[in-house]
């Protein structure tokens, strides 16, 4: 059967599909903020036993790329604040950028204040600021979701290969 040159259009195939089950429960979790909707699906692998490892990976490894996207996202948003602040003529260092998509506004509003920028600057530095945050808390809550999805999975990628290599070395197969 290994011979069969089907087979491996099949186990493609069959890869593909995980991943685009495990993709929609992904986003699920993301929009529900909770990742009851992959526990389920993984629980019912679990049962099926060793057989579902490669299922397992897949979904790992589609988490480990939503999961990377975000994170790119989120730093483009970063760049994109730097880019436009700069714009303005208001300046900070690269690395404070996370810090300061986290700073309150009256202490933002003292930084312009110090950089000399002129009223309508703060007033537009002020909404940008707003927007930056209110996108990277949404950015941020998706990769903890994700981050806790990968974690979950790694745990019981663990189990289930245990438990695979339990059966080979028993002879239980």
């Amino acid at each position: 059967m290994e011979d069969d040159p089907l087979h491996s259009v099949y186990a493609y195939v069959e890869r593909a599909y995980v991943r685009l089950q495990a993709g929609d429960l992904l986003t699920r979790c993301v929009e529900e903020n909770s990742i009851t909707p992959v526990l389920q699906m993984v629980e019912g692998l679990i049962l099926a036993g060793p057989q579902s490892l490669q299922a397992l990976r897949e979904i790992l490894a589609e988490t480990s790329q939503r999961k990377a996207q975000v994170q790119d996202d989120l730093n483009q948003l970063h760049q994109n604040l730097d880019k436009t602040l700069r714009s303005y003529e208001i300046h900070f260092d690269r690395e404070d950028l996370p810090g300061l998509v986290a700073l309150p506004p009256e202490r933002f509003k003292q930084m312009l204040v110090t950089q000399q920028a002129d009223e309508e600057a703060q007033v537009t530095c002020m909404q940008i600021l707003r927007d930056s945050q209110e996108l990277a808390e949404g950015l941020s809550s998706r990769i903890y979701i994700l981050i806790e999805i990968e974690e979950y999975l790694k745990d019981w990628l663990w189990g289930v290969a245990y438990q695979s290599v339990c059966k080979v070395a028993t002879g239980n197969l």
